[in-house]
């Protein structure tokens, strides 16, 4: 399955510090292959990565106050943590990135190595 990243995640996935992503919809699960591409469904599309098993998928859904994973609120210094493994700098950083979703946002956190919440 095709696994589309803004280009400017590209440097964070292949050193290793963008260790999952979030995506809208239900249609991820463990043990899918995916296909790490930039400008997915586009003619110059290209992957960037060796495709990689899923790992685990966990829920996900963020509100005007919260951030659960698997309906698990997380304290401030673990979204902290997870935004920082999703390739932002700070908390404020991964919520900009979703403010233009209509809350609550839920999807899945795809995992394509050993991380957990």
């Amino acid at each position: 399955m095709i696994l589309g990243f803004n280009e400017s995640f590209i440097p964070a996935i292949i050193a290793g510090t963008k260790v999952h992503t979030i995506r809208a919809g239900q249609r991820w699960r463990a043990g899918a292959v995916a296909q790490f591409c930039a400008r997915a469904h586009q003619p110059n599309h290209y992957e960037f990565w060796p495709p990689l098993p899923v790992l685990l998928v966990q829920e996900i859904e963020l509100t005007a106050t919260e951030l659960r994973v698997d309906g698990r609120p997380l304290p401030p210094s673990e979204l902290l943590t997870l935004a920082q493994a999703d390739g932002f700098e700070t908390t404020a950083g991964l919520l900009a990135f979703f403010a233009d979703q209509p809350l609550p946002f839920r999807g899945q956190l795809v995992h394509w190595t050993d991380c957990r919440y």
